[in-house]
């Protein structure tokens, strides 16, 4: 989490021993507040909330930059089929 301008309210959550004894543990390995804990995991379960219904592979399109040709939506289906033929021949 950023300092700085980040105003940060107050806020009462109940914990059962169990998470309170591991989120305590967390804390002490990392050297971190119980606190910083609790917003980090708060910030995950967001962040969670708002990709679904994504498509975590459409996240993947257009990672690998330029593949030499503008065309390939046009002609996807033609494209497929040549490299499928070319795999059942090599």
């Amino acid at each position: 989490m950023s300092k700085g301008k980040t105003s940060l309210r107050p806020m009462l959550a109940y914990l059962t021993e169990g998470q309170h004894r591991q989120l305590s543990a967390l804390a002490k390995a990392l050297g971190v507040s119980k606190a910083q804990l609790i917003r980090d995991g708060v910030n995950l379960l967001l962040r969670q909330a708002a990709s679904q219904g994504r498509d975590p592979l459409l996240d993947l399109v257009g990672q690998a930059g330029p593949v030499g040709r503008s065309d390939i939506a046009a002609h996807h289906d033609t494209y497929q089929a040549d490299l499928f033929r070319e795999a059942r021949s090599g």
